[in-house]
């Protein structure tokens, strides 16, 4: 027999172990801990047969009497009103067979606004409120998982909503920015404690700390019984209306934009990023992006949601859901150049129609030249001409792997500017 670890309860403790729907709980508990089904992500009754068909045939004995049915019927799944209903019901009873210093603990990992604003709703029905959260790396690094995958969990604490609590939505605003804003910081201090330490990649990449965002919007919200006038619990258990973006959804959704706006590329100061406008944000988070092999468009259009980007389709060479990248300085040639574009007068752009030149072959002479013309205020701002070189710096580390020649003029752009005579 192998050597299992064992943890035995204190003496005096009775331990009982059973199987029942959550919705027919009873007695008093003080601790759950429960991994619920998000949405149609996770099929746990179909996953539940394959263990059936493993052990049954040899069970172990503590197991002798055990009901070898996956009891599909009762699970909790879909995305419409029943899985809400269902949940409400399951984490209502959980709520009532808890004492007042009882606490839940849930396990939740999905990328959805929708799924996180349904989550705050079951939360909001069931008497709760969300009083910490924490971000678990549960994933080993895999090929499988490059790009924008989470790599954690989400583990939700949960606490019985005691008073009346109100709040309006201008309040409210202020308060997720603020708690979403301390909980980027929080993991990107962390990434970059671990780059320090003992390895290269990040630890929590940016669809993790956009998941770490909607958890701490949840935090703020769920503190309040009573938003803008309205009975949260009454608000939460109404039926979903086909496409229809509720109050609940807005306020999420803007959690994750503030999470957005965060995320400032490693290589760039938050001093200067606060300073560029959005679409600069946009190209040179999507380039950070497609260098770590992030590739759908629904990335494309979240962060151009978030730097408040018009129209961020005449950046993009391809526009294909899985394939989706960013123009190169070639491919800009000399488009988004006019007063009409985003990307007008800026250093940004500036900068790409150097890196276009270059890989022509034009003298460096004649680049600088165009540069000095092309960037406002270049010569009387010293800064201007430093944020062009750590521009190209930034540039050719990232566009090493996706286009090398395109990443070998970066260097020499940042050569050029810095070794440029002025006067």
């Amino acid at each position: 027999m192998p050597n299992w670890k064992s943890f035995p309860l204190d003496e005096g403790i009775c331990a009982e172990v059973t199987s029942r729907a959550a919705d027919r709980l009873e007695g008093e508990i003080d601790i759950f801990i429960t991994d619920p089904p998000y949405g149609d992500a996770v099929k746990y009754e179909e996953i539940l047969d394959f263990f059936i068909a493993w052990i049954r045939k040899n069970p172990p004995a503590a197991f002798a009497n055990w009901v070898w049915d996956s009891r599909r019927t009762l699970a909790i799944k879909g995305e419409d009103e029943d899985f809400r209903r269902g949940m409400v019901s399951a984490y209502k009873r959980m709520t009532e067979c808890m004492p007042d210093n009882g606490i839940q603990v849930i396990m939740f990992t999905h990328q959805s606004g929708t799924i996180w604003a349904d989550m705050a709703n079951i939360v909001w029905a069931s008497g709760l409120q969300v009083t910490a959260a924490w971000y678990v790396v549960t994933e080993t690094e895999s090929a499988l998982r490059d790009g924008g995958h989470v790599k954690g969990t989400v583990l939700l604490v949960l606490r019985k909503r005691r008073g009346i609590h109100k709040t309006t939505r201008d309040d409210l605003a202020w308060e997720i920015q603020e708690e979403v804003e301390k909980q980027v910081a929080d993991l990107t201090g962390l990434n970059q404690q671990a780059k320090g330490l003992y390895r290269d990649e990040n630890v929590f990449e940016d669809a993790d700390i956009q998941m770490a965002g909607y958890a701490a919007a949840l935090r703020v919200l769920t503190r309040y019984a009573v938003i803008d006038g309205r009975d949260m619990t009454v608000e939460a258990i109404r039926p979903r209306v086909k496409n229809e973006t509720t109050f609940v959804d807005g306020l999420i959704a803007f959690a994750v934009d503030t999470a957005n706006q965060c995320l400032v590329p490693q290589g760039i100061v938050k001093a200067q990023w606060d300073r560029l406008s959005g679409a600069e944000r946009f190209y040179l988070k999507m380039i950070d992006m497609e260098a770590r092999g992030a590739k759908t468009l629904d990335n494309y259009q979240n962060f151009a949601k978030a730097f408040k980007v018009r129209d961020f389709k005449p950046l993009l060479a391809s526009h294909k859901a899985n394939e989706a990248r960013l123009k190169s300085a070639v491919e800009f040639a000399r488009a988004e150049m006019g007063e009409g574009s985003e990307l007008h007068q800026s250093t940004l752009r500036a900068a790409l129609y150097a890196l276009m030149e270059l890989q022509k072959n034009v003298d460096g002479a004649e680049v600088l030249a165009h540069l000095t013309l092309n960037v406002p205020n270049y010569y009387g701002d010293m800064t201007q001409r430093e944020w062009v070189a750590e521009l190209a710096e930034y540039l050719a580390k990232r566009l090493d792997a996706l286009r090398p020649i395109e990443a070998s003029a970066a260097r020499v752009l940042r050569e050029l500017v810095k070794n440029q005579r002025l006067g």
